[in-house]
């Protein structure tokens, strides 16, 4: 298991094997070939919507927008790299800013979708791990993914995703990922896997483990996943902690745990052919400052990427953050680069099997 990415796009292929808007900011709106996405003075920014959009446009996007005078329009997307594809390709990029998980990331850069950045746009050696950048996106974040359950329907505490997949001692419905990425992962840990073991993903034998569990689960984008915990039609599975713990400030007993918890870094990342290029690079330089590294740790709980601003952290709020001394050793981070080798077949497989019935 790792988090190093490879230097240069080359590398990343070699490693790899591949040898080849709705919402707005404010009451802004982006609709498809947008006249505003192509205006000088303006940023369009895909990410994932609900709650973590304001918040992200809270910490990052209003003070940037104030200190530059450029207008940030929102939309989704973020994990969309069809999307992502099919517009590149077509050459009519309507986004200048793609917020990429790390296994996005690695098909984005695989495909060859996304613009360089400049060389010195941000030294990684300002981060707490300069492996961690590539030739085309900074970290901005560490989030994590972790079991939670409803203390109402659930006493005691699940630690593993054994636990969550036992639902003769732990009756109801599981609340788990749309995405392959994550589902395998946790599929597998059910079904014995050490996490030490995980890479590479035995891909038939998470899909068997999946099966077993398939029958009660619901697979849910992460706002109907929190709405869902929210509104209690779920009393287990996995979830943003970031959004766990807005559920828990809104009332709802729900628990969560750090025993395999996974880890992934956030990224933000151009597009090719993106209209407002020099925006987009000004964005992400922006997102690395102390200033908004440490709004979003205060307003979203996801961990900063700065090395100045892990340090002024305290160990009590260290201990429940991903990728700290105190967490890391009960958690892992998901492999991006086996996801770029093998990210779309395994979602092509994916999306029949959540198909089938």
């Amino acid at each position: 298991m790792t988090t190093d990415f490879q230097p240069q796009r080359r590398a990343w292929l070699r490693t790899t094997g591949l040898a080849g808007l709705s919402a707005g900011l404010g009451t802004l709106g982006l609709s498809a070939n947008s006249v505003l996405a192509q205006s000088t003075g303006n940023l369009v920014y895909a990410g994932f919507g609900g709650s973590y959009e304001q918040a992200i446009r809270t910490a990052v996007f209003d003070p940037f927008a104030q200190s530059t005078n450029v207008k940030v329009l929102t939309t989704t997307g973020g994990s969309d790299v069809a999307k992502a594809t099919a517009m590149v390709r077509a050459r009519r990029t309507e986004w200048d800013l793609i917020d990429a998980q790390g296994a996005t990331l690695a098909q984005f850069i695989a495909a060859d979708l996304l613009q360089p950045l400049p060389a010195g746009l941000v030294s990684p050696n300002l981060l707490f791990n300069p492996k961690l950048a590539t030739p085309y996106s900074v970290p901005w974040y560490q989030f994590s993914l972790n079991i939670f359950w409803n203390a109402n329907a659930i006493k005691g505490e699940l630690n593993s995703w054994a636990d969550v997949w036992n639902v003769e001692k732990y009756p109801g419905k599981r609340g788990l990922s749309k995405l392959p990425w994550f589902s395998l992962e946790i599929a597998l840990l059910a079904d014995g896997v050490a996490l030490d073991k995980l890479y590479p993903l035995d891909v038939d034998r998470a899909f068997a483990s999946l099966d077993r569990i398939k029958k009660h689960a619901v697979f849910l984008d992460t706002s109907a996943l929190a709405n869902a915990i929210t509104s209690q039609e779920v009393v287990t599975g996995i979830i943003n902690l970031a959004r766990l713990k807005s559920v828990q400030k809104a009332g709802v007993n729900v628990k969560y745990s750090w025993g395999q918890a996974m880890v992934d870094i956030q990224q933000l990342v151009i597009p090719k052919g993106a209209p407002n290029l020099k925006n987009a690079y000004d964005a992400v330089a922006y997102s690395l400052q102390p200033a908004p590294q440490r709004k979003v740790l205060a307003s979203l709980g996801y961990t900063p990427t700065l090395k100045s601003v892990l340090a002024e952290i305290a160990p009590e709020q260290a201990r429940d953050l991903a990728g700290t001394e105190y967490t890391r050793n009960n958690s892992f981070y998901l492999n991006s680069a086996w996801w770029g080798q093998h990210g779309a077949s395994v979602l092509r497989r994916w999306q029949d099997w959540l198909a089938s019935v």
